[in-house]
């Protein structure tokens, strides 16, 4: 009982801190692992860098850096996104200053190095 005992503990430590324990599964794929980085880093993650920021201003601290992909396929989906949506911006009218406004927003203009 005691790798049973030690699964069930493990999980309950991750449920309590908004990790998903497919994180942990040996079968566990790219696509999971991207959604479930993401689901950390937006629930529980996020509103503790904001707190922090918050505390250390002007710090800014972002866990939901765009375009961050766990393979080479969903980055090149976002990628592709972007992409379409700046057309989609240009062909619906959007001044330049409004389209700088909608990346500085989304954090997509903001050059941080690696």
């Amino acid at each position: 009982m005691t790798a049973e005992n030690l699964a069930t503990a493990r999980e309950s430590i991750l449920a309590a801190f908004g990790v998903l324990p497919a994180l942990f599964d040996p079968g566990t794929a790219g696509a999971l692992v991207r959604e479930a980085q993401g689901h950390l880093a937006q629930w529980p993650l996020q509103p503790i860098a904001s707190e922090c920021a918050a505390i250390l201003a002007p710090t800014s601290i972002d866990v939901m850096q765009s375009l961050q992909a766990y393979d080479a396929g969903g980055r090149a989906h976002a990628f592709s996104g972007v992409i379409e949506d700046l057309a989609a911006a240009k062909t619906a009218g959007l001044s330049e200053q409004e389209t700088l406004l909608a990346l500085q927003f989304s954090g997509i203009n903001e050059q941080n190095p690696g």
